[in-house]
Parts: structure tokens; C-alpha cells; sequence
């Protein structure tokens, strides 16, 4: 996880594509490492009710925004 975290340290350009990195990295921990899940889930919530979801997903392709928002749900990091 560290490499794979160190690779991406600088970022995106764009808050989605960071918000959908820091889901891919919650998903990848597999619950090994609980404290940094809570972490990363109460910062993707955090995130996620500062901003408009359906506003920062407006220039990603549907496809790819409908499967981002399934995995949210399933997640639940947000409301089915």
C-alpha cells in the first residue's frame, strides 16, 4: 500500500480523480489496516458532503460516474 500511496503522493488534477484515488486506496486496504479505513472513510465523507458529487462527476462518462456512485453506495459512503 505504501508504494502504491507514494506513486500518487502529488495528487490529481481534479478533485474528483482524488476523491475516486482515495476510494480505490479504502478498497485496497481490505480491512487490514482498520484505523486508516476509518480515517480514509471520514475524509471521503468529509469530502463528499463539501462538495456536489453530481457536479464534480459532470465531465466524468456516465458509465464511469453510475459505477463510481454504485461503489459509494456499496460502501456506504452514501445514501442508496
Amino acid at each position: 500500500m505504501g508504494y502504491v500511496t507514494a506513486t500518487f503522493e502529488d495528487g490529481f488534477e481534479r478533485p474528483i480523480e482524488n476523491i475516486m484515488w482515495q476510494v480505490v486506496l479504502l478498497v485496497l486496504s481490505g480491512g487490514w489496516y482498520p484505523d486508516k479505513m476509518k480515517t480514509a472513510r471520514v475524509n471521503i465523507a468529509s469530502f463528499i458532503r463539501a462538495n456536489d458529487l453530481n457536479d464534480l462527476l459532470k465531465d466524468v462518462p456516465l458509465d464511469e460516474a453510475n459505477l463510481f456512485l454504485h461503489d459509494l453506495k456499496i460502501l456506504n459512503l452514501i445514501d442508496p
